[in-house]
């Protein structure tokens, strides 16, 4: 994986869970009089983000803590909610510091699945603060599944044999075919917005069954059925479902302060609980990975400790072998499983290697059977033609 893959992964994973953190911050600030600060927030977590990698690049990973109460006491100078404040300074340097030590746990799947469930809680329980900002709350869904799916269609891009013609035709098409069936989709969202409430309205309402025999409190509770919105009558309906939402919601009475700082305080044990226990026990596929490999947190490139390769009998596979392995000396070896139009791509060979000679090379390196002497010879020149114009540029760039 090439650097700018790396960074670029990085970054996507790392934006496509704060979308996640925004909806449970906006949904804070709002039922604690604040307002949304959209700006704020996306200039907090670039911060975080920047001053994250010059910790890590300059002194170590285990060091980013430290930026903690720094973040904590800007996001509280911005006028964030004290909870805000504290979820926004804590989990983007708890979502780094998971991504620096392997970049495949990004959860972004299971962040647009909480985010998705979060959004049909917010409009069960509507309230005059969520009725206000209902929009906003769909438009993070929806820009969170449009910000991961296209960013994995640009990661896919990344460190191919195309050129960027090519990429930038594939990149058109794969995203104007989404763009389609985004919009085609769109038309069914309410529909699946209202699906996904009846059976969440349908299980509470047996929970709340359920319990009251053992909660006096729950006599007096009365779910609302979620209705079906239709396009034609919204408007002419919008102000009498707002009166309606601010006299009868049952939500707005509940001290949402208290009961969220006690679910922070459950989900903040629970997790620190497991995140130390996983560490001090490591599974015996982490154990045999640390045994047999090294991995290099700037590329993520992982080096196996084998055995030293043999060298082929054949002549032909033998003069190859040799010249990989002496470019390996240079810092331009390929890869484990990197293929000849894909190193040559990183290396940016073409400019340097004449094209006759690259293809030259593409036709004989696998080549296994026994050739003449006059061919040999053809071969071994190119090699060598391949050699200088490598150490020339070399000389160049220094």
């Amino acid at each position: 994986m090439s650097q700018s893959k790396y960074y670029f992964s990085f970054f996507h994973a790392y934006a496509t869970n704060m979308f996640l953190l925004y909806f449970v911050v906006l949904f804070i600030n709002t039922h604690n009089g604040k307002t949304p600060s959209t700006l704020s927030f996306i200039l907090l977590v670039i911060a975080i983000l920047l001053c994250g990698w010059c910790v890590v690049h300059y002194f170590s990973l285990r060091y980013i803590y430290i930026l903690l109460p720094i973040i904590l006491a800007a996001a509280l100078m911005l006028d964030f909610h004290w909870l805000s404040a504290l979820l926004v300074s804590y989990l983007p340097i708890l979502r780094m510091e998971y991504l620096y030590d392997d970049l495949e746990a990004t959860m972004a799947d299971l962040s647009i699945i909480i985010t998705f469930l979060l959004l049909i809680a917010v409009s069960v329980f509507q309230t005059e603060a969520t009725s206000e900002y209902m929009t906003l709350y769909h438009i993070l869904l929806i820009t969170q599944i449009l910000f991961h799916f296209v960013g994995r269609i640009i990661y896919l891009l990344f460190d191919n044999a195309y050129s960027w013609r090519r990429r930038s035709i594939i990149f058109l098409t794969c995203f104007s075919v989404f763009i389609t069936l985004g919009v085609a989709l769109s038309f069914a969202y309410r529909y699946a917005v209202f699906a996904a409430q009846y059976i969440v309205f349908l299980l509470l309402s047996v929970t709340v069954f359920i319990l009251r025999p053992f909660f006096s409190f729950l006599e007096t509770v009365e779910l609302e059925m979620p209705d079906l919105p239709d396009s034609e009558t919204t408007e002419q309906q919008g102000e009498e479902q707002t009166e309606i939402i601010q006299e009868e919601s049952l939500s707005s009475n509940y001290p949402f302060d208290s009961i969220l700082m006690i679910l922070l305080v459950l989900l903040l044990g629970a997790g620190l609980y497991y995140y130390y226990r996983k560490r001090s026990q490591p599974s015996e596929q982490h154990k045999a990975a640390g045994n047999n490999s090294r991995f290099n947190t700037v590329d993520t490139i992982r080096k196996e400790k084998s055995r030293k390769a043999e060298v082929p009998h054949n002549k032909v596979r033998k003069l190859y072998f040799e010249f990989e392995r002496w470019l390996a000396s240079k810092g331009m070896g390929r890869y484990r499983n990197e293929t000849i139009d894909e190193w040559i791509g990183r290396c940016q060979l073409q400019d340097i290697i004449e094209s006759s000679t690259l293809e030259t090379y593409r036709r004989t390196r696998y080549m296994s059977k026994e050739v003449p002497n006059d061919e040999y010879k053809v071969y071994r020149q190119t090699i060598e033609k391949m050699k200088k114009e490598i150490i020339n540029d070399i000389k160049k760039r220094r």
